[in-house]
């Protein structure tokens, strides 16, 4: 079967190969079965077409079954497939077809399931699962034995599955594996039902049988405007789709121009984005005409390619048409006379109207339409004729009817697309649109946490016109902040929301940061990164520096705009800013000194005519003078004339009276404060409300109260809703904990414009003056009352699972309130324990900054006031973590023994926490390079452990783990080996095979069988949890990271260098990017890259890089540590390879003596050193010297692991050309021939060690692989 197919998008799998592998394990199965792919119906199932036929030529090329069959299923058509026993089926859907939501694809399933195994495999990324049909719950799933049937599945599902779904396990329902179309996933599934994994692994099931329909989600508009259907799908879909259907509004929709406008425009849509647009009803196929031009297959909505292409800029649009045009064929440009039109707007229709050239025409009128002015003239008269062209084809239809009325009464039932668009919808919040009523010419394809627009905005018109000219003119140069300063209340962050609502078609990303504190700087990018679809992990130190790079770079994107609002100090925002580029940086701020930094535009109070102007249009019966009385008491400050407006006109009351109560305010601000001049307008402003709030509602004025102690950003309306059994004020605690009545107090707070009303992020804001105002009228009881207040909203919404990626989310929103709430000094055991959550939190998602920001601040605090309490010592431990991780070993092993000594004058020498600080400090052993007294401490904790709680417990479990680490490290393998198989099977048993503290031990026993010479074995296992690691912890996550290290080494140990290359250099650029070079993992995966380089011949790179990945090391651990020296020894390699054998013999001469004096003469680093030393000795010449080390060296390898390990070997064959070139001949001859054997059975004779075996021409080198501290 062909590649690809006329007609059809191009595809390929890039994982082809590993495809393949995955589907030929599928020959263990009995019987030589058949195999059926079944291509599922949904309107998207013209774009997996040629999907489908590349899976099913794979499936047909693994050579595992009989008969290979495809085909495309149906409602109904369940019972048309084959039904062969032991027949393998595999059901590729994106889940969007009716059956899902109909019941017949369940029932279907439950039918083949009868037959034999049945996977599900979901063609969309997981990352839009749950916007399909398709409902999925995590289980763990057994196997009943080998090429058994799918309904003889054992299942388990983890949590609780909906009740519209029956509760699984009643044996009503068949459970059916869901597996992405990915390696490592079919793997899994492979393995499952060949009975090489029978239990439990984990997956994603469905369930098939006649259960209750349910409808699921729904997708796509019931009919509405165009207009309605483009704006709704904006909303509903990924920046990068949305990009895709806007422009493919523009394009003649055949394969071949579909294809080029996503690879060239938006790579990164791929088939699921394309697919998306199918989903949601905006395309439909038509019948393509017989024509020389390339078949156009599909159409736009009626009316909806005009509204997408409004979207899109019009030098965009130039660029688009060039793109098209290029890719059109002789026979396509006779239908396509748009370049002409474009530049002849008066030039004459060449193209005659037909069946063959209506799509094409219709392109084209949609975009000279778009282009407007001169543009519209061919538009119209192209429309006409596309008109007149419609009229005779009904008048043509009219008569074919009148000739066949007898049909009339027949009814067509509904096709797929028309019941998608009638039963799948989404309900949409109301986005914030412009308020003059006109609509741009485009909108930004990413457009983030800007706030809403100000419909009672008012003036400026310099202020905007002069910003709008500087920006202009940067982003033909470089790009320079320009700073926005001010000092409170003069409108700052409004003039810049005003400016960005005006010009949206000016930028393709506009992104609003707030940047008062670095962390909420940091959430803010790793959104950004993935609204931009960068292949970043959400942790921190992955995915700022890298949309960083992308703004710099202007990928995906060129024309970008930063805001970071209320940015008060220079120097921790600076680094934040793209270092290039063609975007835009905006900055808000109080501080005066960004004026040193960047462009500054003083931003003043209103000018009077502004201020009466905004007091008039809220109350239009107030008199001129009034207004200007008003505006003159106010000072002019927008925040202050914006409040007193919106109170005169919620309330009615006069101007008199409200200048006399201002008056009195004032007064009293005057007598009690020492506030500058440019607050008291503002302060005496928001009191005259405060007090008629405080009279009318005091639930509303008690929770501004509560407010003003948290971050000046938005407070997310849920916080209010977890206060239940806890204590405010009487008044605020009946509000909250009734839903209706909370309800209204927040609109009573949004009436009177005292906090400002996010409803489209569901969120409350209060400006820091107005916190300062509701502070300055609290008396201290009162303020320590509704601090206590925020601290207690903040605690109830602690999820109370910090390590649990699925609550990071919950945890960054609470971060800048608990950070400005002053947490830190509660005395509140709760409140200390959220603080201690949120540390762990900022650890686990890479805000190390934050992170150790929060907890030093915390921990001194904590210290003074409670000495070494349970909650201090417990916070010190994750600051040493933070220490950690953050490169500061020093730090961290200092307070490591604080901590330590601390809890045993406290809690005694054999209590748990005190073992657990032991167990920290022994890390801190393994930095400095003490590899033995690490291990001694490691097994100390763990047989304490073992006796205070057993072999089962969590903490001795964790204990364990430790120890392999140190045995590994002390070059124990085998002693490793052994307690990781116990430790895993153990926590297999308690947590589940995919939980992260089952993954991790897994990982230690798999490096442990590698390090024994079971290469083979250890490359299908790091293979498969390198696989589980994505699945379960993603990309991004550290031990994800380490296992794609690993699977380097285990590759190139395999005898597969070329892979072993590609995977050291992605483990690399992501580690670097996560941890900085530094890091112990970067620095074991640089040296990884090291030693590919050599393999590869590129010995020149690998020195230079060798050179400074060793002073890295030297820096970090010092010189001689064993990771250092190691380095080293690698690096003497390369030299030895290069023509200096001399260097490289000094180097190991000195790399030995200080191995065998830290770690021992029979440490397999030792070993390693030695053996490389005989080479040098060789290359120079002295043979004897090599020989006399070569058979030490030996002796000793075959002592510490046995005579087939693999080292043992190659030391044997090195030692076989030291004999020869002693004389040794025979001697020599029968030892190479004896190893070139036994190599070659214990590797394969295609590896590369077994190959170079058999002459006599080289040496083999041995190279050191640093084991995990």
């Amino acid at each position: 079967m062909s590649a690809s197919c006329r007609g059809d998008p191009p595809g390929g799998f890039p994982d082809s190969a590993h495809l393949l592998r995955a589907l030929r394990r599928l020959g263990t199965l009995p019987g030589r079965p058949d195999a059926v792919v079944v291509l599922d119906d949904s309107p998207a199932a013209p774009v997996w077409r040629e999907t489908a036929r590349e899976f099913t030529e794979l499936v047909r090329r693994c050579g595992a079954f009989g008969r290979v069959a495809l085909r495309e299923h149906g409602p109904g058509e369940g019972r048309a497939l084959p039904a062969g026993p032991g027949r393998v089926l595999l059901l590729l859907t994106d889940g969007w077809g009716y059956g899902w939501r109909s019941g017949g694809t369940a029932a279907a399933l439950a039918r083949w399931a009868a037959h034999g195994p049945v996977a599900v495999v979901q063609l969309m990324p997981r990352s839009l699962w749950d916007r399909s049909a398709l409902t999925t719950w995590p289980a763990f799933v057994w196997s009943t034995g080998r090429g058994a049937p799918a309904h003889r599945l054992r299942c388990r599902v983890r949590g609780i599955a909906p009740d519209a779904a029956g509760p699984p396990g009643t044996g009503a329902l068949i459970p059916v594996p869901v597996l992405e179309l990915d390696a490592g996933e079919l793997t899994g599934w492979v393995r499952l039902i060949t009975g090489a994994e029978p239990g439990p692994v984990p997956f994603p099931v469905t369930f098939a049988g006649r259960g209750p329909v349910t409808p699921g989600p729904r997708v796509g508009p019931a009919p509405a405007k165009p207009s309605d259907v483009a704006e709704a799908f904006r909303r509903w879909a990924p920046p990068e789709v949305f990009r895709l259907a806007v422009l493919l509004a523009a394009v003649p929709l055949s394969w071949p121009l579909i294809h080029r406008v996503r690879r060239l425009w938006v790579p990164g849509a791929g088939r699921a984005g394309l697919a998306q647009l199918f989903a949601y009803g905006l395309l439909r196929p038509v019948a393509a005409a017989r024509t020389d031009a390339q078949p156009v297959r599909f159409d736009f909505v009626p009316g909806l390619r005009e509204e997408l292409l409004a979207f899109l800029r019009k030098d965009d649009l130039r660029r688009l048409v060039d793109t098209i045009t290029e890719g059109l064929g002789p026979s396509s440009r006779r239908c396509w006379e748009l370049p002409r039109l474009m530049a002849e707007p008066r030039a004459p229709l060449t193209v005659p109207v037909s069946e063959e050239t209506v799509p094409w025409l219709t392109a084209q009128k949609a975009v000279l339409g778009a282009l407007s002015g001169p543009g519209l003239e061919p538009a119209r008269r192209m429309g006409q004729a596309l008109a007149d062209h419609m009229v005779v084809r009904r008048l043509g239809r009219a008569r074919a009817r009148q000739s066949a009325e007898h049909l009339s009464s027949y009814k067509e039932p509904p096709s797929p697309t028309h019941a998608v668009t009638q039963e799948r919808g989404l309900e949409m919040v109301e986005a914030s649109r412009p308020q003059s009523g006109t609509r741009s010419g485009s909108t930004p394809a990413v457009w983030g946490n800007v706030p809403p627009q100000n419909a009672n905005f008012i003036g400026r018109e310099a202020l905007l016109d002069n910003l709008h000219r500087r920006l202009q003119r940067e982003r033909a140069t470089a790009v320079l902040p320009n700073a926005l300063h001010g000092m409170g209340g003069v409108g700052k962050s409004a003039l810049v929301i005003e400016y960005l609502y005006r010009r949206l078609s000016d930028y393709d990303v506009v992104w609003w940061i707030p940047a008062e504190r670095t962390s909420q700087i940091v959430r803010s990018l790793a959104e950004l990164a993935l609204r931009l679809g960068l292949k970043t992990s959400g942790e921190a130190g992955t995915a700022v520096p890298a949309v960083l790079e992308a703004l710099r770079r202007g990928e995906p994107y060129e024309d970008w705009l930063l805001v970071f609002d209320n940015a008060e100090s220079p120097e921790n925002v600076r680094g934040y800013f793209p270092a290039g580029g063609t975007g835009n940086i905006l900055v808000t701020s109080r501080n005066p000194q960004w004026s040193n930094v960047a462009r500054p535009l003083e931003v003043d109070v209103f000018a009077r005519a502004e201020s009466t102007q905004l007091l008039r249009r809220r109350t239009r019966e107030l008199a001129d003078d009034e207004a200007d009385q008003l505006a003159e008491a106010l000072g002019d400050l927008p925040l202050a004339v914006e409040q007193a407006a919106a109170w005169l006109a919620e309330t009615g009351m006069s101007a008199g009276e409200y200048l006399r109560l201002f008056e009195e305010k004032r007064l009293e601000l005057l007598d009690e404060t020492e506030s500058p001049d440019y607050e008291s307008p503002v302060i005496a402003a928001w009191n005259v409300s405060l007090d008629q709030l405080e009279a009318k509602n005091p639930a509303a004025l008690q929770l501004l109260q509560v407010c003003s102690f948290c971050a000046p950003e938005p407070i997310p309306r849920n916080l209010f809703n977890s206060l239940r059994d806890r204590s405010i004020a009487p008044e605020l605690d009946v509000a909250l904990r009734d839903p209706i009545r909370q309800a209204q107090t927040i609109r009573e707070i949004g009436r009177f414009s005292l906090a400002r009303m996010d409803h489209r992020a569901n969120a409350i804001q209060l400006h820091r003056l107005v916190q300062m105002a509701l502070q300055a009228r609290m008396t201290e009881e009162e303020q320590d009352r509704m601090r206590s207040g925020a601290h207690q909203l903040l605690v109830a919404n602690d999820p109370f699972d910090p390590e649990n990626a699925n609550h990071w989310d919950r945890y960054g929103e609470l971060t800048p309130h608990v950070m400005a709430s002053d947490a830190v000094h509660s005395e509140d055991r709760w409140v200390r324990a959220l603080i201690i959550n949120e540390v762990k939190y900022l650890c686990r998602w890479g805000d190390y900054d934050t992170g150790s920001e929060l907890a030093d601040e915390a921990f001194e605090i904590w210290e003074n006031a409670f000495g070494s309490d349970e909650q201090t010592l417990g916070l010190a431990k994750w600051l040493g973590v933070l220490h950690f991780s953050r490169g500061r070993y020093q730090d961290a092993a200092r307070l490591n023994a604080s901590v330590l000594e601390s809890y045993r004058a406290t809690l005694g020498e054999d209590h748990p926490e005190t073992l657990d600080a032991l167990g920290n400090v022994a890390i801190d052993r393994r930095v400095e390079g003490e590899f033995g007294a690490a291990l001694e401490l490691s097994e100390s904790v763990h047989e304490r452990l073992l006796r205070l709680n057993g072999e089962d417990d969590p903490d001795t479990l964790r204990a364990a783990h430790n120890v392999g680490v140190s045995l590994r490290l002390a070059g124990l393998f085998g002693r490793a080996r052994q307690l990781d198989e116990d430790t895993w099977n153990r926590k297999v048993h308690m947590f589940g095979l995919d939980h992260a503290a089952s993954l991790v031990t897994w990982l230690g026993l798999i490096v442990d069988m590698r390090e024994l010479g079971d290469y083979h074995q250890a490359l299908t296992y790091q293979e498969e949890i390198t696989s589980q690691c994505r699945i379960a912890l993603g990309n991004g996550n550290p031990l994800t990271m380490s296992c794609l290290r690993h699977l380097a080494v285990a590759r190139r140990k395999a005898g597969h260098h070329d892979q072993a290359r590609r995977a050291a250099d992605g483990a690399l650029g992501r580690l670097i990017e996560r941890y900085g070079e530094h890091d112990p993992e970067s620095l074991a995966a640089n040296l990884e890259v090291t030693v590919n380089m050599r393999h590869s011949g590129d010995l020149d790179q690998a020195y230079e890089l060798g050179s400074r990945i060793h002073d890295q090391y030297a820096v970090t651990f010092g010189p001689t540590h064993p990771h250092t020296v190691a380095s080293w020894v690698n690096l003497a390699v390369t030299l030895r390879l290069n023509s200096e054998p001399a260097k490289a013999r000094e180097i190991d001469e000195e790399a030995l003596r200080l191995l065998s004096a830290r770690l021992g003469d029979l440490h397999p680093l030792t070993l390693v050193c030695a053996a490389n030393l005989a080479s040098d000795r060789y290359a120079l010449g002295d043979m004897e010297a090599a020989r006399e080390l070569d058979t030490e060296t030996l002796a000793r390898t075959v002592d510490v692991f046995d005579a087939d390990h693999p080292s043992a070997l190659v030391c044997a064959a090195n030692l076989a050309l030291d004999l020869r070139a002693t004389g040794a001949v025979r001697e020599a001859e029968a030892l190479h021939a004896e190893t070139a054997a036994r190599l070659a059975a214990t590797l394969g004779p295609e590896h590369p060690a077994a190959q170079q075996a058999q002459d006599w021409d080289r040496r083999a080198n041995c190279d050191i692989d640093p084991m995990p501290l």
